[in-house]
């Protein structure tokens, strides 16, 4: 029997706190507290990493590490941890972020979301966020919370453009959004 090696425990771990995050959870017991969103929220930042196909080349800059970063104040804390074959990384500058697989865009960028978008719009990099209708602004996957469940909502047109795919396994979990129309164009 081959033993897992430390990235395939984190892998499946990760995929489990997926599914209870998504299923709405197992009954909780009195002295195991509930994940918090953020903890929730890293755990899909990973497992999106498994149903997301990036072209050839985009691994090339990254020494053939998955590249998951934050852009702006960090929510996550320790919850997002490095591992084998993954690095995280926190940005304060867009600049700096563009070689990431997958951005997570904090709410202090809000302000700044028009430029971050243009500036990503040719970069292979999947941008998540918790913003209000991220995804509908023209950013890629939105968290939201209903009914105290996190859920996120995808943007595909977004996503193709920049020559990702995503997995039909990711988008059956998904509510499918367009962009907004823009006032004034």
């Amino acid at each position: 029997m081959a033993v897992l090696g430390r990235y395939q425990c984190v892998c499946l771990c990760l995929l489990l706190a997926l599914w209870v995050a998504v299923s709405g959870g197992l009954v909780a017991r009195a002295e195991s507290p509930a994940p918090t969103m953020h903890q929730v929220q890293a755990a899909f930042l990973f497992n999106f990493a498994k149903f997301v196909t990036w072209p050839d080349d985009a691994f090339q800059r990254s020494e053939n590490s998955l590249i998951i970063g934050v852009l702006g104040e960090d929510p996550f804390g320790a919850v997002l941890v490095m591992g084998k074959k993954l690095a995280v990384k926190r940005f304060v500058r867009i600049q700096d972020a563009v070689n990431s697989h997958i951005l997570f865009l904090s709410s202090s960028e809000e302000s700044h979301l028009p430029q971050i978008l243009k500036w990503l719009e040719r970069a292979t990099v999947l941008t998540v966020s918790d913003m209000e209708e991220f995804a509908e602004r023209g950013g890629m996957v939105a968290f939201t919370v209903e009914d105290q469940k996190v859920r996120f909502n995808v943007n595909v047109g977004a996503v193709e453009r920049v020559g990702l795919k995503m997995g039909s396994q990711l988008l059956k979990l998904a509510k499918i959004v367009g962009d907004k129309p823009r006032m004034g164009n």
